[in-house]
């Protein structure tokens, strides 16, 4: 039984590229792979970060990173810069089969560092537990992205090309092509043809979605272009006095071009271990919260994360967004480790999410109990989707 698990999560795995390229006709819609060139620049630095070139050196990283003593990252910065090119970005994008008025509204969704775009989409009992095809069943459509450095968007520099902001600066500029509808094109040409892709030219509103780090992302997006968003659900974050405090470490990182398996990556790219997967992303009861097949899959789909894109996160963090208008929802995970230490229970600052975003059309925070950080590999993933849901419906999306 244990060796047909297995077999079964490596073809789900990174390892099964068959999986992720072919088109989905969906029980609730229709999705397309599309590999998009994003032209982006955004300021950048050059940080005096310890090399990563192999596992006792990626430890030492995490170790140093986490000691009390370092220098905080804005201290490390050798020379300030600015980066610009056109970065391949792979995306799915997907419309529901059914005729509604939601139709018209897509939602971005960017995932958080140690996976790629599949963690919105889980292989794995995907009626169960995938964001997309429940936002499908719903009635809108979806776009998810690997984000740079990750899955099988361009992996360029780990040190000093994949940084936060420029991260901000892509999901602005997929933004852009969402709303002006050269997304769609995209779509319309892509291989097959679906009727569907043809019936929408560009969406009437735009919902930006994120997860953990993906989440720091989409909040300082939504801070910087307030005017290009019509709502915003932050998952898997909320800055607070115990976020990120178990420390890298607990990640129980490997260098990725030699762990085990082995990845593609160039010096800089680090990658969790098993055991940092299960310290990071799942959580509450062990018998309920989720099944050994969820913590399998989320180890099997793990992504190498860029050190430089750590290092430069500062710069995004606690921005200030009077220009926002949208409704915001927090969603926590009831036990976030990382960001919670373990209990996300009164953590949300109501008071200080309103400072952030003074002009929120309204600011609402949700609780998902019996969860970790991952919130779509628990037991409870589909009833927190439908918490969104309906708060997006009460806010006219």
């Amino acid at each position: 039984m244990a060796s047909l698990l297995a077999v079964a999560l490596l073809l789900l795995s990174r390892g099964s590229k068959a999986a992720r390229t072919d088109p989905f006709n969906r029980t609730h819609g229709f999705c397309k792979q599309l590999d998009i060139p994003v032209f982006a620049t955004a300021d950048s630095a050059i940080y005096d970060i310890p090399r990563v070139d192999s596992n006792i050196e990626a430890r030492a990283w995490a170790i140093y990173s986490d000691t009390w003593s370092t220098p905080r990252y804005d201290e490390r910065v050798i020379k300030n810069t600015t980066t610009s090119g056109t970065f391949n970005i792979h995306g799915q994008l997907c419309v529901p089969k059914s005729v509604n008025k939601k139709k018209d509204i897509l939602q971005i969704a960017t995932h958080g560092v140690h996976y790629d775009s599949r963690y919105w989409d889980p292989e794995l009992d995907r009626e169960k537990l995938s964001y997309v095809e429940a936002s499908l069943k719903e009635g809108y459509s979806v776009f998810t992205y690997d984000r740079l450095g990750v899955g099988q968007s361009d992996k360029p520099d780990a040190y000093d090309v994949v940084q936060a902001p420029l991260e901000v600066e892509i999901l602005r500029q997929l933004t852009l092509m969402a709303r002006n509808g050269t997304l769609y094109s995209f779509a319309r040409r892509a291989k097959p043809t679906v009727v569907a892709f043809n019936k929408v030219e560009k969406p009437s509103k735009v919902v930006h979605v994120g997860h953990s780090f993906g989440s720091v992302l989409t909040s300082a997006f939504i801070a910087k272009y307030g005017d290009l968003t019509d709502g915003a659900i932050i998952t898997g974050y909320v800055y607070n006095q115990f976020l990120g405090k178990s420390g890298m470490a607990s990640w129980g990182v490997d260098y990725a071009a030699t762990s085990r398996p082995p990845f593609s990556r160039t010096s800089g790219y680090v990658v969790c271990q098993k055991s940092g997967i299960q310290n990071l992303f799942f959580a509450g009861d062990t018998h309920t919260a989720y099944t050994k097949k969820m913590f399998e899959y989320g180890d099997a789909i793990k992504q190498p994360v860029p050190v430089g894109e750590l290092a430069s996160a500062y710069h995004v963090l606690l921005l200030p967004g009077p220009s926002l208008k949208a409704p915001v929802q927090y969603m926590l995970a009831e036990f976030d480790f990382y960001i919670c230490g373990g209990d996300c229970k009164g953590i949300f600052n109501a008071t200080a999410a309103n400072i952030t975003y003074p002009n929120a059309a309204t600011i609402e925070s949700y609780i998902q109990p019996n969860t970790g950080h991952a919130f779509t590999l628990h037991n409870n993933a589909s009833a927190g989707y439908q918490v969104t849901f309906d708060f997006l419906t009460r806010n006219v999306l």
